[in-house]
């Protein structure tokens, strides 16, 4: 598979994971009730786009040629990666926070397109 199908995969993986991560957000910071349809719409696209994000990810990196000694900007990403599979649990314990939780999200997903561009180090 080309360079760029692994691109576009990656762009739809994070597309889903994010619309997972801000409708159980949105739907706890109103108090709203997380429960039926929404709930499991949000808990499948998160699940469907870390799978992507990962799949995807890996993809690119065998495309770059980068399959064995990894530099160390990956583990960055791959860290980041956890802690957006493991911020669907604290979204779901203290989504009421809203904002105090939506910001670092977004704060942490720009460190990681800055990575993934720059491969800073």
């Amino acid at each position: 598979m080309s360079y760029e199908f692994y691109k576009i995969l990656h762009l739809t993986g994070l597309i889903l994971l994010f619309s997972g991560l801000v409708s159980l957000l949105t739907l706890k910071a109103t108090g709203a009730a997380v429960e039926g349809t929404a709930k499991k719409f949000s808990f499948i696209a998160h699940g469907v786009g870390l799978f992507l994000v990962l799949l995807s990810g890996f993809g690119l990196l065998a495309r770059l040629g980068l399959v064995s000694g990894l530099p160390n900007w990956i583990y960055a990403k791959i860290a980041i990666w956890l802690y957006f599979g493991a911020s669907l649990a604290l979204i779901k314990r203290k989504g009421q926070l809203g904002w105090m939780l939506y910001l670092p999200m977004l704060l942490i997903f720009i460190i990681a397109a800055y990575l993934a561009v720059n491969k800073p180090f």
